[in-house]
């Protein structure tokens, strides 16, 4: 009971990482790609970790709904149910099943440094897929892999390495603290 109560009252907070996370965010040229990089899958995986499964799938659903009922929460502030049909649609769906997966897999095993890069590599992995997936409406699979994938993997690899190095030192810091 009182973890889901921490949960509630950590649930707008998380909404409100992915939005300003998403404002982060680096125009690529249109040749490419449309899509900004954007701080999102940073702030995504890193709530599927610490909130789980279920909570990090809640946190991230309704971050969609807020961001479909025009709250500007997408990157650069935009909003509506365009962003979902859109090009950036397939990636923001890809958000909702890394939160699971993520957040699945942290359940389930410790949180060495080991273990945390291989949850936030495989949460970018299913984001660059479904995003991938989510351009074929738009672009052939070889341009969609072009402009949908490629122009994102060092960037993932960086926030995915963040990401494990900032989840491994909470931990070393928490380990350190109930030890006093």
């Amino acid at each position: 009971m009182k973890n889901n109560i921490n949960n509630l009252i950590a649930t707008p907070i998380a909404i409100l990482f992915i939005a300003i996370s998403a404002q982060l965010s680096i125009h690529l040229p249109e040749s490419v790609s449309s899509i900004p990089i954007t701080g999102q899958s940073f702030a995504v995986l890193i709530i599927a970790h610490l909130m789980l499964e279920k909570w990090g799938s809640i946190v991230v659903g309704l971050y969609l709904l807020v961001g479909m009922l025009g709250a500007p929460v997408f990157s650069d502030f935009s909003s509506g149910i365009a962003a979902l049909t859109g090009p950036s649609g397939g990636y923001l769906i890809g958000f909702l099943i890394a939160a699971y997966t993520t957040g699945k897999m942290a359940k389930n095993q410790s949180p060495t440094f080991n273990k945390l890069l291989l949850q936030m590599a495989l949460g970018t992995v299913v984001i660059l897929i479904i995003g991938y997936i989510g351009l074929f409406r738009f672009l052939s699979p070889i341009e969609a892999f072009m402009k949908g994938v490629k122009p994102y993997l060092l960037g993932g690899l960086i926030k995915v390495l963040l990401a494990s190095f900032l989840l491994w030192v909470y931990y070393q810091l928490k380990g350190l603290m109930n030890n006093n």
